[in-house]
């Protein structure tokens, strides 16, 4: 039996078709929301008759608020634009590189029409996807074929699978890594079906090492880039030269997964690519979003007959990009051509210089002193996205603060305003370097209305 307390609640609840009339819901999808509506009547009915549902409101417009609440969370956008102030370039939770506007401009007429991404022009029959991209990365990389797939992690699992499937593949200990979101080379190894053999030790692993671990179930010897932590001591690695050239003469394949691939543009300790395909692996491959400044994408490039190989593995339509990746990575492909580095913004943040960031700290600075005491401060950026663990960038950046409110305060009201800050000595800074020249007036006004009391809610 139902209390005279729960009776009364249970009669405020509105009708369904009441609630579907609501002007608030003029252009709502009826669909969607008839399910939320259902759902939500539900959950109170259960609250009210559970004694634990207690509101003072108008119960009928509370529901109506929820309601409303639960339909725009599920019909609206959740990945919003931000700035990015925390001088991390590479910043994979706030989606790594970023594109130029003009990269856009030129590959929407493709991408707003039908396109030959399958369709070979001259034979007038079915083409192959990969071929729009394979030409330029040979063309720049001087190797003999190239392949793209989803990510670097699918590159490596479709190399390993194609060519080391219930075989084994050597790899020294010290780099049987891990990368983000905890996937690590031994279990990507062991998914596709590969027997891992370690060598040498974690700081020490001599071309001996592998030398002595080749057997007639050998297929493959990995080397993995240390893209994003460093051995320092008393250490020894071998050269993918010396890999490569034990590989040739026992007819078993090198592979190197290099992990975060850089090309130029940046001054960095990272091995670059041209140099690594002046004496290349069988087979090579890194990510695109990384410092190579595009979308991502694992590229592998390598010996033909291996990537033909490669090509005729039912995984690889599991993994295969689609005519947008394929866009974008001739775009930056072009781009890195004409020398147009600006271009790439992961390039161009990476390579200012100091005198550059100063003047963008001024400029920010002066405009917002009327309304803030800032105070320009020297900072440490990163290229973050496990790439050069170990190098700093020096940069320039505005260190803020409010009397009366902490450091931690002030970071999640900007946070609110879709600025992405750090705190640095228990004050709010905001890093220049990654700050787009477009939004450095969107800052001001987001500081002008918080030095005003507005708190983004």
């Amino acid at each position: 039996m139902h209390n005279n307390k729960q009776k009364e609640q249970l009669r405020q609840i509105p009708q369904v078709e009441k609630i579907l009339q609501n002007p608030i819901f003029t252009n709502a999808n009826k669909d969607i929301l008839k399910n939320i509506i259902t759902k939500k009547i539900n959950e109170i009915k259960n609250l009210i008759l559970s004694d634990n549902f207690s509101i003072k409101d108008d119960l009928s417009k509370y529901i109506i608020d929820e309601i409303n609440k639960e339909y725009i969370k599920i019909t609206s956008y959740t990945l919003k634009p931000l700035i990015n102030a925390t001088g991390v370039v590479l910043q994979t939770n706030l989606g790594r590189s970023i594109f130029h506007n003009n990269l856009f401009n030129e590959i929407f007429p493709l991408l707003s029409h039908y396109n030959n991404l399958e369709y070979d022009l001259d034979k007038a029959k079915r083409g192959e996807r990969y071929s729009h991209i394979t030409n330029m990365l040979c063309g720049i990389f001087n190797t003999q074929s190239a392949l793209i797939v989803n990510n670097n992690a699918a590159a490596v699992f479709l190399i390993l699978n194609t060519f080391a499937k219930n075989k084994e593949a050597i790899i020294s200990r010290g780099e049987l890594i891990e990368i983000g979101g905890s996937f690590r080379i031994p279990d990507i190894m062991n998914n596709a079906g590969v027997r891992l053999v370690e060598v040498g030790t974690t700081n020490k692993t001599r071309l001996e090492d592998y030398k002595n671990a080749i057997s007639e179930d050998s297929r493959i010897i990995m080397k993995a880039h240390k893209s994003n932590f460093e051995i320092l001591g008393f250490t020894q690695e071998t050269s993918m030269q010396d890999i490569s050239t034990l590989c040739n003469y026992h007819n078993i394949i090198d592979y190197y997964d290099l992990g975060s691939g850089y090309f130029k543009g940046i001054i960095c300790n990272e091995p670059s690519l041209v140099d690594i395909c002046k004496n290349p692996p069988s087979l090579l491959s890194f990510s695109g979003d990384k410092l190579f400044g595009s979308i991502q994408a694992g590229i592998i490039l390598g010996r033909k007959d291996l990537i033909e190989q490669l090509k005729q593995n039912p995984l690889l339509r599991a993994l295969r990009v689609d005519k947008i990746t394929i866009l974008i990575l001739q775009a930056t492909l072009k781009r890195y051509i004409e020398n147009n580095l600006d271009e790439i913004p992961t390039i161009k943040m990476l390579s200012l210089n100091k005198d550059e960031l100063h003047k963008k700290a001024i400029y920010l600075s002066k405009h917002i002193d009327k309304f803030f005491n800032p105070n320009i401060i020297p900072l440490d950026s990163l290229a973050g996205g496990g790439s050069l663990p170990n190098q700093i960038f020096e940069s320039y950046g505005i260190s803020l603060e409010i009397a009366g409110m902490r450091a931690v305060e002030l970071e999640k009201i900007l946070r609110k305003y879709l600025l992405i800050a750090r705190i640095v000595d228990n004050k709010v800074a905001l890093d220049v370097r990654t700050i787009q020249d477009d939004e450095m007036n969107i800052i001001i006004d987001i500081l002008e209305k918080i030095a005003n009391g507005d708190k983004g809610e």
